[in-house]
């Protein structure tokens, strides 16, 4: 009731009308396995337990996982499946017993409040694996103090530099002023990523930013708060930047290309002067290898 679970906050009753997010107050997961793609901490020797909940809080014009992201009740549930906080406690297990590195949640923002209840129940039973919450950075900071002694890390992205283009690109109010206070509140609450023995994630904060072709001042922009944050948190630099909505060229004719080296090299060499201390740069060639495909059995490319 009055859902208040992403900036938007809508105030939607979901059990009777679906939020800002097209959702009502159930689960629907679009697809669940290992993950090889994901950053190394988190992959371990076996891939990353991800779970790709249907729909997204946002609408951002370049989303690489559009097929699901853009999804709704209104699509019906047609290669979606509606799950229960139990069914969700027992995929957990199927991935821990596939030999996962941890649960790692993709576009959790509209499910927080199931997922509360799903990790309390598997932690009660003894169920160890750290819990990642990968989202879009635009949750309320009520959801993310909700998180406090149930996730382990967290993996938020901090999209822009600005909120004018945070409004353009992704259609939400104060992307940037809002996505500062989510990453300083992440912080605060788990501290600096921590790292076990094999060198995989077991608890705090790991920030993404996908640098956008044409657009490398608001990355630089970025690159300047995180930097006062703690030079020494994990950043991941993305390339992978690939376009993947038919209206670019009508609309954003800027976005109808992928990144180049050059303007990529720019981020990185600003990011090491910057002083980070843990920086995670991609190959320019990623944005081959890493884009999904949510219409096949295979959903990533080896």
């Amino acid at each position: 009731m009055n859902c208040k679970l992403c900036n938007f906050r809508c105030g939607a009753d979901r059990s009777i009308k679906t939020g800002k997010c097209g959702i009502d107050d159930k689960i629907y997961i679009a697809h669940y396995g290992l993950h090889c793609g994901e950053e190394p901490f988190l992959t371990g020797e076996h891939g990353s337990g991800t779970i790709f909940f249907a729909g997204c809080t946002l609408r951002c014009r370049y989303c690489q996982n559009w097929q699901i992201s853009r999804w709704d009740i209104n699509k019906g549930t047609a290669g979606v499946e509606t799950v229960s906080a139990k069914r969700l406690v027992e995929i957990f297990k199927e991935l821990q017993s596939m030999g996962a590195a941890n649960i790692n949640f993709v576009s959790p923002t509209p499910y927080a409040h199931h997922l509360m209840y799903a990790i309390r129940a598997a932690k009660d039973n003894g169920f160890t694996l750290p819990f990642v919450y990968n989202t879009h950075g635009y949750d309320s900071i009520e959801t993310i103090e909700s998180m406090k002694g149930l996730i382990d890390i967290y993996l938020p992205d901090f999209k822009y530099g600005d909120d004018k283009t945070g409004k353009k690109f992704s259609g939400a109010p104060s992307m940037y002023s809002h996505g500062k206070e989510v990453i300083k509140a992440i912080y605060n609450q788990t501290g600096m990523l921590e790292l076990d023995g094999n060198g995989v994630a077991v608890k705090g904060i790991a920030i993404r930013h996908l640098v956008i072709p044409g657009h490398l001042e608001s990355s630089m922009q970025v690159l300047d708060f995180l930097e006062t944050v703690d030079r020494r948190n994990y950043i991941s630099l993305m390339s992978q930047f690939h376009p993947c909505d038919d209206n670019y060229d009508r609309d954003y004719p800027e976005l109808n290309r992928t990144l180049l080296p050059e303007e990529y090299e720019r981020v990185v060499d600003y990011a090491r002067i910057l002083g980070f201390k843990n920086l995670l740069i991609q190959e320019l060639e990623s944005h081959r290898n890493y884009l999904p495909d949510f219409n096949e059995d295979t959903v990533f490319k080896d």
